[in-house]
């Protein structure tokens, strides 16, 4: 049995292979290159927050094609406006459960930045901003004065030059932003809650707790019966 696993996030598509019982990271492409549909797949597999992709993948993959959504995904959701809730939060939810337990942080790390509450088994939602990378995009692309920067970690008192000051600056405030909502979340519910990172840009966070880039490939396998 092959299956093709596929997040589709805002930015890139992220895609991994099943076959006989491992699991392979294959890359991340953008949603135009479907090179990666070139073979024989039994069963693809894609969690999507694009649905004008969603035509393209039918066009591809056909009857072997599953978009899961929000009504595939076992885990009770407490949230005011579920029809506008994300089903790759929600996965990650139920992921992060089946495999590390019922109560964690979630931190989910793109061209978005996503914290969610998990406890008791219960998707509770979360704090939503931007990621790392759209910040400095942003930065970018609304000042006359900033040049266009990559992500990268810094480990400075200061910036004393100016891409120190702005990556630096992205990368501070989003880590800050993450252990002040960590922070809070533990206080509040009395639990010494585990943390648990995901996300093209999950390795600014690696550090803060279990860092599992695959995690909702693994979530749509479980879904499907495959693991």
């Amino acid at each position: 049995m092959r299956v093709l696993t596929l997040d589709i996030g805002n930015s890139t598509v992220d895609a991994c292979s099943w076959e006989e019982g491992e699991l392979k990271h294959l890359g991340r492409f953008t949603h135009l290159d479907l090179s990666v549909a070139r073979g024989s797949w039994d069963r693809v597999l894609a969690v999507s927050v694009r649905p004008s992709v969603e035509e393209d993948l039918i066009k591809t993959f056909g009857r072997t094609l599953r978009v899961i959504s929000l009504e595939d995904i076992p885990i009770k959701v407490d949230y005011k406006t579920p029809e506008t809730l994300g089903t790759d939060r929600v996965l990650f939810a139920y992921a992060v459960r089946e495999f590390y337990g019922d109560s964690a942080v979630l931190v989910s790390a793109g061209t978005a930045l996503v914290v969610d509450l998990l406890t008791e088994g219960v998707f509770r939602g979360g704090f939503i901003t931007a990621g790392v990378s759209l910040k400095l995009k942003a930065l970018n692309r609304f000042t006359e004065g900033i040049p266009g920067f990559k992500p990268r970690r810094t480990d400075l008192p200061i910036g004393r030059s100016t891409e120190e000051c702005v990556v630096g600056g992205a990368f501070e405030e989003s880590r800050a932003f993450v252990r002040e909502v960590i922070g809070r979340w533990r206080e509040s519910t009395g639990k010494d809650l585990k943390v648990v990172v995901t996300g093209g840009e999950g390795w600014v966070f690696e550090d803060m707790g279990i860092y599992d880039p695959l995690i909702l490939h693994r979530g749509m396998l479980r879904i499907g019966g495959y693991l």
